[in-house]
């Protein structure tokens, strides 16, 4: 965790809400920042999740020092909270606005509608599955063990809803709200997930192999035992949650967030997580064979007893990470940031053993 004094100013300037952040403190700026917007981003989530109307858009402005502060008033380079860190897309795509709806809060429809809504979704399988189930609200509905395998629910209202064991393989649920939903050994094999809300979702023993889940929404989701080889989830926000032992190898986590993430024991080989955010995360005794972490941030995070065995680590920051009793057999270290890092004694002694080679070579 960072040490260091965070300030957010909002303001009113042509028409949007903008922010600026202020740092002060002895931490790297980019890490201050990362975690003040993910901080602020989470907020923000909950309250569009609680219902609060009319939220403008946010845009935040770069950090400055706090020793050359522009007036408000003053133009800034604006970037959203998406590309700031590069993982909260389905939030910023929250925030927009329409002026037909407001696409903040999920679909909601009368009792009779719902009932109407819920009996298609129920006898959808049996008569046929021709039935169009976009943009239905089915919020707290009992759904479990539905079979709803390569049904077409984008844009839908499941918040809170039970859908323990239920069939969704194949299933459209893009831009879908699943807060809070329950979906215990369900199977969403192959579902689309795409810029789906997922927070606090119950997902434990299900099975997403080969699952689409780009810049979905994962924060605070109950994912155990569960199996997401081959999933898609660029671009998705995962940070703080508990991922220990789960199945994610050959996953694209490409610019995900799993700041301060449990990913203990996690198989991560074959995985690609170039440019993720990994500050903090713990990857104790995680697989990481073969896996791509080009570019990735994995300052401070704890790598001890990992199996990083050929794993691409070129120009991914270390710093002051612990990897203590990793294993970088064959790994590509490539001007990779180790400042302050904790190697292996494996490690150490390698480099030893290479930089005495050059100096008996040079000088004979």
């Amino acid at each position: 965790m960072t040490t260091s004094n965070i300030s957010i100013q909002l303001y009113q300037s042509e028409g949007r809400q903008w922010a600026l952040v202020t740092i002060d403190g002895l931490d790297h700026p980019a890490l201050v920042l990362a975690e003040a917007v993910t901080a602020l981003g989470m907020e923000i989530s909950r309250f569009h999740r609680d219902g609060a109307p009319g939220a403008r858009p946010l845009d935040l402005g770069q950090a400055v020092d706090s020793s050359h502060i522009p007036a408000p008033e003053a133009s800034a380079a604006a970037i959203s909270v998406a590309n700031l860190l590069g993982v909260p897309q389905a939030m910023a795509a929250e925030t927009s606005l329409t002026t037909e709806e407001d696409t903040l809060t999920p679909p909601e429809a009368s009792p009779s509608v719902r009932q109407k809504q819920y009996d298609t979704v129920i006898h959808w399988k049996a008569r046929g599955g021709g039935e169009l189930l976009q943009g239905f609200d089915l919020s707290e509905q009992d759904l479990s063990r539905v079979d709803l395998a390569g049904a077409d629910l984008s844009g839908s209202n499941l918040e809170g809803a039970d859908l323990t064991e239920a069939n969704l393989e194949g299933a459209n649920l893009t831009n879908a709200s699943l807060n809070v939903a329950t979906l215990s050994r369900a199977n969403l094999k192959g579902a689309d997930l795409s810029r789906a809300q997922l927070v606090e979702v119950e997902l434990s023993q299900a099975n997403l192999e080969g699952a689409i889940l780009v810049e979905s929404n994962l924060a605070d989701a109950m994912i155990e035992q569960t199996n997401l080889s081959r999933a898609n989830l660029s671009g998705a926000l995962l940070g703080a949650t508990n991922l220990q032992r789960v199945n994610l190898s050959q996953a694209n986590l490409t610019g995900a967030n799993l700041g301060e993430a449990n990913l203990s024991e996690v198989d991560l080989s074959g995985a690609n997580l170039t440019e993720a955010f990994l500050c903090e995360a713990i990857l104790h005794r995680s697989n990481l064979f073969g896996a791509n972490l080009e570019r990735a941030n994995m300052s401070r995070a704890d790598l001890t007893q990992a199996d990083l065995t050929q794993a691409n680590l070129s120009q991914a920051d270390l710093s002051l990470a612990n990897l203590s009793e990793a294993n970088l057999h064959q790994a590509n270290l490539q001007d990779s940031d180790l400042e302050g890092a904790i190697l292996p004694d494996s490690y150490e002694q390698r480099e030893q053993g290479e930089q005495q080679k050059q100096d008996d070579e040079s000088n004979p």
